[in-house]
């Protein structure tokens, strides 16, 4: 029997409906977890994690339910996070700055935008208004956490200060702001997120002035961390793509209005 070669407008129609179900197909397909389940670090950091709640807490909840992957969670030092991500004890960790050195190791799939304002003691903020009146000031010493970077520009100006002696490193954010307050420095970088809640929960709102002391830099962007001892470039592009879909369903801007009022919401999502 002789088969009739198929009609021009047949072989359209089919390719058009194979274009129409490609992506439908695509998202039936199942995540490709790991098989062990993953192991995740989060971090305290105010608004974004605090005693098992917080913006991050939330979107690995999301991400679990979306993906299906099994996650094997516990709350560690900075510091110790990443030493543990580039030696491979470590899977996966949350809200990072991407960095040259930390590319060695780690695959970043970036969630949210968030910029240092400088937060200095009441007693010095008649004389202290930008970057260069508290380098100006010998006596003031400059508080961060251990491994945090902080953008560009900033990390320039902190390099300047530890030069002169004048920077206390924290194991973590809290005992960051408690210096702060106990007068043992007199400023810390921190994000809006994060002195939302410590400013309240600490009573330090009448102690602190929150300044923008590099008004033209933006917001960095900070996201999933993914060891590369356990993801490949494909896996982490993966999540990368969850995270897009959940900015464009509008799940990332439901979780960050959970803890954060709108115009912070939108900055966070400028990324």
């Amino acid at each position: 029997m002789k088969i009739a070669p198929a009609r021009p407008a047949l072989l359209l129609t089919a390719l058009r409906l194979g274009a129409l179900l490609a992506p439908l197909l695509a998202q039936a397909a199942p995540f490709p977890c790991p098989a062990q389940p993953i192991r995740l670090a989060f971090y305290e950091y105010g608004l974004l994690y605090h005693q098992g709640r917080g913006i991050d807490r939330d979107l690995v909840d999301e991400l679990a339910r979306r993906t299906g992957c099994r996650f094997d969670t516990r709350v560690m030092p900075r510091a110790r996070i990443w030493a543990d991500l580039e030696s491979g004890a470590l899977d996966m960790s949350v809200s990072g700055i991407q960095t040259p050195a930390r590319d060695r190791f780690a695959w970043f799939a970036h969630y949210l935008s968030m910029k240092n304002h400088a937060l200095v003691s009441s007693a010095l903020a008649g004389e202290v208004r930008q970057a260069s009146d508290f380098l100006a000031t010998p006596r003031a010493l400059f508080g961060v956490v251990r491994a945090f970077k902080h953008g560009e520009q900033q990390d320039r100006w902190l390099d300047t200060l530890r030069q002169a002696q004048r920077v206390q490193e924290s194991p973590d954010a809290q005992t960051l702001y408690l210096k702060l307050k106990q007068g043992r420095v007199q400023a810390i970088f921190s994000q809006p997120p994060v002195y939302r809640h410590y400013l309240p929960t600490l009573d330090m709102q009448q102690q602190v002035s929150v300044q923008d002391w590099t008004p033209q830099e933006k917001g960095v962007p900070h996201g999933l961390i993914l060891a590369k001892s356990r993801f490949s470039q494909t896996e982490a592009q993966h999540w990368q793509e969850q995270l897009h879909q959940m900015r464009a369903d509008g799940s990332l801007r439901a979780i960050y209005l959970r803890y954060l009022p709108p115009a912070d919401t939108d900055a966070l999502l400028d990324f």
